[in-house]
């Protein structure tokens, strides 16, 4: 019918869970490592709030600290989009909520990614 909107499709592949966990991220060919925390997080990617402006395709080395897990996660990754916020308080800061893919993460790795979140939102 014309005029109707499509229902929602689902696109991802994999869960998400909205959850706040320790990333350490490099952007690839500078130097410094930053500290920052997820938003969500999925086998095929994550949200972080960061203080910088990246633009899209920036390519990123990431260090995720899975709670459960001794070592941490290391995967590279990519800027798929952007999008400015500020926090609230007496002083706002400017932040940036960053949705990362994972371009290079071993099966084991996505595999314990996966089931960290299927078991936390299983709990629910």
């Amino acid at each position: 019918m014309e005029g109707q909107k499509k229902p929602f499709e689902e696109k991802r592949k994999y869960a998400r869970l909205k959850a706040s966990v320790e990333v350490k991220y490099t952007v690839i060919g500078k130097p410094g490592t930053i500290g920052a925390f997820s938003k969500n997080v999925s086998a095929s990617g994550l949200c972080l709030a960061v203080e910088e402006q990246l633009s899209a395709e920036t390519p990123l080395q990431l260090e995720i600290k899975v709670p459960d897990l001794k070592d941490p996660i290391r995967a590279l990754g990519r800027v798929v989009w952007q999008k400015r916020f500020e926090s609230a308080g007496d002083e706002p800061r400017v932040y940036f909520d960053t949705g990362i893919e994972f371009t290079g993460i071993s099966d084991f790795d996505r595999f314990n990614i996966n089931r960290y979140v299927t078991e936390r939102i299983e709990r629910r």
